[in-house]
């Protein structure tokens, strides 16, 4: 019953691993460039440094990842918790 479920809950995850494979590729990539802007006379261009910075640096995709993970598992199994929850028998 819960099979199709149980794939693309499995898919989403592998789907987060990979674009967080694909992170740590690019993110050198982007770090660089935007660490050498910091250095340019301008707010703009620090704020922008900074934004790029905490979105490139560290381990994974971050914050972003994991809320897009979070809202796609909900979506997938928003139907069977509301039928869990909403019988008086429960799980």
């Amino acid at each position: 019953m819960y099979l199709g479920r149980i794939v693309l809950s499995a898919l989403a995850i592998g789907t987060v691993s990979v674009l967080d494979r694909a992170h740590e590729i690019v993110s050198p990539l982007v770090s660089g460039p935007m660490a050498a802007q910091q250095l340019n006379d301008s707010n703009a261009a620090y704020v922008g440094t900074q934004v790029a910075s905490r979105m490139f640096n560290g381990s994974g995709t971050g914050l972003l990842g994991f809320v897009l993970l979070v809202a796609v598992l909900a979506a997938i199994w928003y139907k069977p918790a509301v039928r869990m929850f909403s019988t008086k028998e429960g799980i």
